[in-house]
């Protein structure tokens, strides 16, 4: 196995101004997964959902994923609500159900033995609980708006989390958060002499910018003729990139592929690249 990815799946509720409401499959993880199992890599997916979960929506990741490390449990699964008011502002509350405590969710014991293991964004002390029992391997983590105020509040638990992983994904927001910067190239080399190896922050529409410790690269994003859902283009990035990653390829091949896969994305409804 290629990749294993641990994270939330979710049911995602899309309401406009008008009350009309769109219900899609979601989640970060799931987002990620697909991303990378199109990008060619054989990935695991690590998650709990509940007996709501849709059926077919199981199926159509079994089509393309190993989907052994997925719990479905008595309960709900995480919903979350995208709503959309006349003023151009969102509201985005979420039901957690099933998915709490996702740090120390099952892992089948094959999916041990894979190259690379991206942690999702999920609470920072359940993505530190996740980092421990994977001591030894080699850990990816990235990071959601969500969780702001402990990014902001909780400096030393964060210094710990990216000081135990290869490469981190941060956008550019999140990458000042944690790590107090002003400046999105000081954030990057904070974040490297914390102990990340490769440091990918994502910029939206102005593409991604690389840091291995010794240059900055700046990648545009790719054109796109008309977005129909920004909804998980950087998590569409980040399985591209880690496909790439996970053979050994050049850091910058890995990023054309993260970027090819979040403009696929952008051109559908939803965050799942399937």
């Amino acid at each position: 196995m290629d990749l294993v990815v641990l994270g939330h799946v979710a049911i995602d509720h899309i309401i406009f101004p008008d009350k009309r409401e769109v219900i899609i499959p979601g989640g970060a993880a799931a987002a990620v997964a697909t991303s990378a199992a199109l990008s060619g890599a054989k990935v695991g997916l690590v998650t709990k959902v509940g007996k709501d979960f849709p059926k077919e929506w199981l199926e159509s990741l079994k089509r393309i994923l190993d989907i052994r490390g997925v719990h479905v449990l008595e309960g709900k699964t995480m919903h979350i609500y995208m709503i959309y008011h006349e003023d151009g502002s969102v509201d985005a509350p979420v039901e957690m159900g099933v998915a709490k405590a996702m740090g120390e969710t099952e892992i089948p014991e094959d999916y041990l033995s894979a190259k690379i293991f991206h942690i999702s964004p999920i609470p920072p002390e359940e993505q530190l609980k996740a980092i421990n029992r994977l001591e030894g391997k080699r850990i990816t983590v990235d990071f959601n708006p969500t969780y702001m105020e402990e990014y902001r509040t909780k400096r030393g638990l964060m210094k710990e989390i990216v000081s135990r992983v290869e490469v981190v994904f941060p956008n550019e927001r999140e990458a000042m958060t944690i790590t107090g910067e002003t400046e999105v190239t000081k954030a990057a080399e904070t974040l490297h002499e914390w102990g990340a190896k490769i440091v990918v922050v994502t910029l939206g529409e102005k593409g991604v910018l690389l840091y291995d410790g010794r240059d900055f690269k700046k990648f545009n994003a790719l054109p796109v003729e008309e977005i129909v859902d920004p909804t998980g283009a950087g998590d569409a990035f980040a399985g591209g990139f880690l496909a790439y990653y996970a053979e050994g390829k050049d850091l910058e091949e890995c990023v054309r592929q993260g970027l090819v896969r979040a403009r696929e994305v952008l051109k559908k409804k939803g965050s799942w690249s399937i």
